[in-house]
């Protein structure tokens, strides 16, 4: 065998260093054109894909590459790991590709990385890669560049949070945020929002397929929406049958910190053995939905807000004991989707377990009730509660709750049932 003489050596170390300061300058020139928030990112990707793939997973399709995720619409599958080194002093972990439809609130499209280091720093860090640096504005905890879309033009605003642009205005925003509760990680993202197209999704997302551009959904009522004969079926316990026609009452919630929501009005009607219900949480904004002692959510729909589409129970399996002992659980397992259906939508499962507790007088609950109230402690995965069966109407009444670590506790401040 030949071995490499002393000058093939020599050079071959002296390349080295060229090569590595080359892949630098290639991952840092893509970091650039992310911060553009456009079809840029996309482009350098594809230029400098030789430097990236050993990085992040790449999909190549003609003139663009993109970092793939195996379904933007699920919480669960739109991020993958990047294992690059520091780029430009910023460790890239992940990368992520998200969309959410908030009907009349706007459609969301984010893109970005999720990078270490407290936002501060990694503020910092980015500036310098932007074309102008200050219009990255510290809007605390946050920092923002936001413009808004005028003709064919972007033009530059002023962060606005809390407001949503809604279907008639279109913003680009730049943000860096905290990620996680720990202040070690950011989160850098781009984000599209309000009333976003095929169109501009074709000139800013060339790794979006048409397939998946928004569609224009036409209005469903719930009415319209059947639940499954197989559903219904299952749907025979004594336990839960109303004994009303027709029951309102109106409930408000209080937060640990002493603070108070606005009250709620909730109608329910009796059909069959379901519950018809109608939420209403302000002028604009209400819920209708079809339960069971409601306690088993059969199709929903938000009016005022979403899609206007109906989230349908198609599948579910149910464990209702015979009578209320202490002890028992009831439990249920719903498979949900909306309908009608987009491509991206996936179905979503929604446990149920209630822990049977012991009697107590129902009017502890309401002054008009009579009979008894059975205690209820329910768990839905990162949801939880504590309820009231009142025996007398078939019905369930939410005490407290718990999520993302807020507890609140119901009071009921009026109520009228006709039989």
């Amino acid at each position: 065998m030949k071995l490499p003489t002393p000058t093939l050596l020599l050079a071959s170390a002296l390349l080295l260093p060229s090569l590595a300061h080359a892949s630098d300058a290639a991952l840092t020139d893509t970091l650039k054109a992310f911060t553009q928030c456009d079809a840029r990112f996309f482009t350098s990707l594809h230029a400098h894909g030789d430097a990236w793939q050993a990085y992040a997973p790449l999909v190549r399709e003609k003139n663009t590459t993109w970092i793939a995720v195996k379904n933007r619409a699920n919480g669960e599958e739109n991020s993958v790991l990047v294992s690059a080194p520091p780029i430009a002093g910023l460790k890239l972990l992940s990368y992520f590709d998200e969309s959410t439809d908030l009907g009349k609130l706007g459609l969301y499209y984010y893109w970005g990385f999720v990078v270490e280091g407290g936002v501060d720093d990694v503020a910092k860090r980015i500036a310098p890669l932007l074309e102008q640096p200050g219009s990255l504005q510290k809007n605390s905890p946050v920092y923002v560049r936001s413009e808004l879309k005028v003709g064919d033009q972007w033009q530059a605003m002023p962060p606005q949070p809390g407001s949503a642009p809604g279907t008639r205005r279109v913003e680009r925003v730049l943000l860096v945020e905290p990620e996680g509760k720990q202040g070690t990680q950011s989160r850098v993202s781009c984000s599209l929002q309000g009333g976003v197209d095929g169109a501009l999704l074709a000139r800013l997302r060339p790794d979006i397929a048409p397939a998946d551009y928004p569609r224009t959904v036409a209005e469903t009522h719930i009415d319209d929406v059947q639940v499954p004969t197989s559903v219904l079926q299952r749907l025979d316990s004594p336990l839960l049958q109303p004994k009303f026609k027709t029951l309102t009452y109106t409930s408000q919630s209080t937060k640990d910190d002493g603070s108070k929501d606005s009250p709620v009005s909730e109608t329910f009607t009796a059909q069959g053995g379901l519950l018809k219900k109608k939420e209403i949480y302000s002028e604009r904004f209400n819920v209708d939905r079809l339960t069971q002692a409601d306690l088993i959510q059969l199709k929903s729909k938000m009016n005022g807000i979403g899609d206007g589409r109906v989230l349908l129970t198609h599948e579910i399996t149910l464990d209702i004991p015979p009578t209320w002992t202490p002890g028992q659980t009831l439990s249920a397992r719903m498979t949900m989707a909306d309908v009608p259906a987009k491509p991206t939508d996936t179905s979503r499962i929604t446990p149920l377990n209630c822990v049977v507790g012991q009697r107590f007088p129902a009017r502890q609950v309401f002054a008009s009730l009579t009979g008894d109230a059975i205690k209820l402690e329910c768990d839905q995965g990162d949801y939880k509660t504590t309820r009231a069966f009142i025996e007398d109407l078939g019905l369930a009444m939410t005490l407290e709750s718990t999520s993302d670590k807020i507890h609140y506790v119901y009071e009921y401040t009026a109520l009228d049932v006709v039989r």
